[in-house]
């Protein structure tokens, strides 16, 4: 059951863990935060057009904020973590996967509270003005009256295959048009959105894969493309040269980290579900896998 950090900070755990804290001091460490979309309030959420999970309205992000804030943490970039975190402090970094534009709602909250989150752009759907795939099966299957049990076993199934075998599927199943977007709820930014909002000074773009593409799914060579024609799209869209890739899915091997250093990509971010000691080695493979905990 889905529970925002309002409820989680009144629940037996959130007190236990305070009641631990107090005699027995936690190591300090960078906390990774995985969010996809944004709601602006709850109304939206109720439209069904996008896969709620792993989504945050603006209330709760704003709660979360203040929540680290309160309790001493400093919200960081890729760069402060490649500077070097110092030990004695304890972070949290911010992360918004895949491209979606209502994540541009969350600048008057970045603003006011001047904290950086990272923001990891999928280019092919930038490019194409196209809907990312589980959102697409999410919505026609709850439209048909689908149980979420049932599409979240066809969502999981279907990322074990490659991106454009998953689009063809949907496209034989719901309509060669399915991928176009019903509004800004579910929509990628456009190239000249994403540009405008890269320029805020808050704003630290990632590399997502050109398709949304699952690596380990994919050869040697395809997987070069796919995060190469991404950080030359970021590049050409923005000005910007990405340092950090967050792996779709999560997905990633030795092999997949080593073609991303190749590429120049300094930080890798995965969906371990774990604090990453600082502070970080950046020398080693060890910032290529870095954990990271998923909004839900």
């Amino acid at each position: 059951m889905r529970k925002n950090l309002v409820s989680y900070i009144k629940t037996p755990e959130y007190m236990l863990s305070r009641f631990y804290l107090k005699f027995f001091r936690e190591k300090n460490a960078l906390i990774i935060i995985g969010f996809h979309g944004v709601f602006r309030d709850e109304d939206e959420r109720k439209l069904n057009l996008v896969d709620p999970s792993t989504w945050v309205t603006l209330e709760d992000f704003r709660c979360l904020v203040e929540h680290y804030l309160h309790n001493g943490y400093t919200f960081v970039s890729p760069s402060d973590v490649l500077n070097g975190l110092d030990a004695n402090k304890k972070y949290v970094m911010i992360t918004f996967d895949d491209g979606y534009f209502n994540n541009r709602y969350l600048l008057p909250i970045l603003r006011g509270y001047q904290i950086p989150a990272i923001f990891f752009i999928s280019t092919n759907h930038v490019l194409n003005n196209k809907c990312f795939w589980w959102d697409v099966l999410y919505r026609e299957r709850i439209k048909s009256g689908v149980s979420l049990r049932r599409i979240r076993r066809e969502i999981n199934q279907l990322k074990t295959r490659r991106n454009e075998d998953i689009e063809s599927y949907l496209k034989g199943v719901f309509g060669a048009d399915v991928f176009e977007p019903c509004g800004d709820i579910d929509r990628p930014f456009t190239s000249s959105e994403l540009k405008s909002f890269s320029k805020e000074k808050h704003v630290f773009l990632g590399n997502h894969t050109s398709d949304h593409a699952i690596l380990t799914n994919y050869s040697s060579n395809e997987v070069k493309t796919q995060i190469q024609v991404a950080q030359n799209t970021i590049y050409g869209v923005t000005g910007a040269v990405p340092v950090v890739i967050s792996y779709p899915n999560g997905n990633y091997s030795a092999e997949i980290i080593r073609i991303s250093r190749e590429i120049g990509l300094k930080l890798g971010i995965t969906l371990d579900a774990r604090k990453n000691d600082i502070p970080v080695d950046c020398e080693g493979s060890e910032c290529m896998h870095l954990g990271r905990f998923v909004y839900m």
